[in-house]
This record gives C-alpha cells, sequence and structure tokens, in this order.
C-alpha cells in the first residue's frame, strides 16, 4: 500500500497535466486524501486551464468541507491581484458548505476595494452568512463602509447599489449597536 504522500505526490504530478481526465482523476485523490496543503496549487491551475478543467477545480473547491481551508482561502484572496481569478474563487465560497462569518469584514473590504462583479460576489457570500456577529465585526465593517462612500465618489451606479445592499445588511445584523451606517441610497 502506498503511503500518503508517494498518493499525494503522484496526483499533484497527474494534476499539472492539461488532459482533462487525468485532472479529474487528481482531484478526486486531492478529495480523498483531504490535504489542504495542495490548495496554492489547485489556485494556481485555475490561472490558465479549459473551460472542463476550470469547471471541476471550481466545484472541488465548493466541496471543501475542513474548516482549516478557510484560512487557505482567505490568504489567497487578499494576496491575488488578479481581479478575475479572485472572483472565481469568491464564487466557490458563496457555493461553499464552510461559512465565513468571522470574515465580514474582509468580504465588506474586498468588495469596497474591487469591481462590480467582486462586490457582486462579496454580496452573495455576505447575505449567506448567519450571524451572530461579534460586535467588533460589525464596528469593523461599518468604517470600511463608511470610508467606501467618503473615496468612491467616482464609482459606478451599479457597484454603489451593491455597497448599498451590503451596509443594509450589516445595519439589520447591528440592531443593537448605537452606530449608524452613512450610505445613502
Amino acid at each position: 500500500m502506498q503511503s500518503k504522500k508517494v498518493k499525494l505526490s503522484e496526483a499533484l504530478k497527474q494534476f499539472q497535466s492539461n488532459v482533462e481526465t487525468d485532472v479529474l482523476a487528481a482531484l478526486k485523490l486531492f478529495e480523498q486524501q483531504g490535504d489542504i496543503s495542495i490548495l496554492p496549487t489547485v489556485f494556481e491551475k485555475l490561472r490558465s486551464c479549459e473551460l472542463g478543467i476550470e469547471k471541476a477545480i471550481l466545484g472541488f473547491l465548493s466541496d471543501i468541507q475542513k474548516v482549516e481551508a478557510k484560512a487557505v482561502f482567505i490568504q489567497f484572496l487578499s494576496e491575488e491581484k488578479e481581479q478575475a481569478l479572485r472572483q472565481k474563487v469568491l464564487t466557490t465560497l458563496w457555493n461553499s458548505k464552510l461559512t465565513y462569518d468571522e470574515h465580514l469584514p474582509f468580504f465588506v473590504m474586498l468588495a469596497s476595494t474591487g469591481d462590480f462583479m467582486q462586490a457582486l460576489e462579496c454580496l452573495t457570500i455576505i447575505e449567506n452568512m448567519q450571524g451572530p456577529f461579534a460586535e467588533h465585526e460589525l464596528l469593523e465593517s461599518q468604517l470600511l463602509l463608511k470610508e467606501y462612500v467618503e473615496e468612491s465618489t467616482n464609482e459606478d451606479e451599479q457597484k454603489r447599489q451593491i455597497m448599498s445592499e451590503i451596509a443594509w445588511f450589516i445595519k439589520e445584523q447591528n440592531e443593537g449597536i448605537d452606530a449608524d451606517l452613512l450610505i445613502e441610497d
């Protein structure tokens, strides 16, 4: 019987292929192994792969249930510069079985600094959050929204609408806290 390390190493080699069946087989092995150390390699593969492989990878990422993976996703999203790649990974989060409630301010920040599509993805993630949220998370989110309003005079109307919806979500969560959101319709 092969050791876990050898199987993972072989799966990583197979994953580097551009043949869809090889990549799918590697993803199946990744799933069985449950080793989140492969996630940066999986994210990297999304940069340049065919649509069929991309769909399989996004499905794989959406199905991850290991709580430890959340930190890897957050780190990737905070470091990644390419909006299109960030947006693909954001899509997997709102399709995910994992919850990201403790990262509310992070998603508010991503929404405010990204383009319309990134803001929309973040809104969907935020709307899927269950709460209750810690007071400091709500206050930090409010500060980020206030900053956005002050600095976004030239922002497109669609994104401003998305940010307004995020603000209303935060306000609804914030019933017991005495701080006002400064988002106008």
